[in-house]
């Protein structure tokens, strides 16, 4: 997600295409990712991504700021999540406020989640930028959690290619995420 990223509300409000497909393009990933911590289905998760994003359109005049579009996109997928948490397991959850504040105040894990999946986009937007021997390096051992033997056996590589690759992809994520505030936490 690109920390400069701003909507026309008017345009939004009004229908426009372009200014929803900006606000899809912007948020979808980061919707499936956070989707995804609570139902571990990346089917669900992109399911229940694209019904907020739906959702959102249906309500988009009610919308007033580019930070209610946020708030109303993270609560329904949350809600949605609960509601198939529910249905799957009959486990009795309430649901959230509607105000980005409450929901903060209210179950702080969210707002964590939420720093995380902003963290996890900025990252990604980063790696598809790195030479493809980079990404699927890196794909492999930091986002999948393969070991460098794993990787080897799937990609063909030496071990130091290997090494290599991920040691030249992490340096270039720290020099195009220096200024990034999250990314500086994770490396922290």
């Amino acid at each position: 997600m690109s920390p400069h990223f701003t909507v026309n509300i008017n345009q939004f409000n009004t229908g426009d295409r372009k200014a929803f497909d900006g606000v899809y393009r912007y948020y979808s990933r980061a919707l499936q990712h956070f989707a995804f911590s609570y139902v571990h289905d990346w089917g669900v998760a992109e399911e229940i991504a694209s019904d907020s994003m739906l959702k959102l359109w249906r309500n988009r005049e009610r919308i007033t700021t580019a930070l209610q579009i946020k708030a109303f996109l993270y609560i329904a997928t949350r809600n949605a999540c609960i509601d198939n948490i529910r249905s799957s397991s009959k486990l009795p959850t309430a649901k959230l406020s509607e105000d980005i504040k409450d929901l903060f105040k209210e179950e702080p894990e969210v707002y964590n989640r939420i720093l995380y999946i902003e963290l996890l986009q900025q990252i990604e937007d980063v790696v598809e930028k790195l030479p493809s021997s980079q990404q699927a390096v890196f794909r492999k051992s930091v986002i999948e959690g393969k070991t460098t033997h794993e990787i080897v056996s799937e990609t063909g590589m030496t071990e130091s290619s290997v090494f290599v690759q991920k040691s030249k992809a992490l340096t270039t994520l720290r020099r195009l995420l220096k200024n990034s505030f999250l990314f500086l936490l994770w490396v922290s």
